[in-house]
């Protein structure tokens, strides 16, 4: 198969499927999932402007990182020296909570190695992850110390 930039991933230095996780930021539930398009086609924001955008209520902003670049949308959050102690900490624990439920659901495999199934077939294994991932939160597993 000859090389076509559509699938490629400057992340990930190969081709590859991408997929948005969004998470509540007070209890850490997985409350989105979307996604299973060719990486290079698909940079961050034009897949939420796809799909995303039209989830969210027309007082809501979310948490994103520089990959999101529309305000009207998304926040960044930086820490950085002017953030309260508290509000370091928080901004902290919401980021440090995203990168474990990426960190768990890499653990299944399907997003760290090569898929050799039906690509069509891509999307529903890893909505099956994000929905164990969710059930193993709900039944207790804790996310981080």
């Amino acid at each position: 198969m000859e090389f076509n930039k559509k699938w490629y991933s400057h992340k990930f230095k190969g081709a590859g499927l991408r997929y948005e996780i969004g998470l509540n930021v007070h209890n850490g539930y997985i409350v989105w999932a979307y996604g299973g398009v060719p990486c290079g086609e698909y940079p961050d924001l034009k897949l939420a402007r796809e799909q995303y955008i039209y989830q969210v209520g027309s007082n809501e902003k979310t948490f994103a990182d520089d990959g999101y670049r529309d305000n009207n949308f998304f926040i960044y959050p930086k820490l950085n020296d002017n953030n309260c102690n508290q509000t370091k900490q928080k901004l902290k624990e919401i980021m440090t909570r995203h990168e474990t439920i990426n960190h768990r659901i890499r653990q299944f495999n399907i997003l760290s190695s090569t898929f050799r199934h039906k690509l069509s077939s891509h999307p529903t294994c890893f909505h099956a992850v994000i929905n164990l991932t969710q059930l193993m939160i709900e039944n207790g597993e804790i996310l981080y110390q």
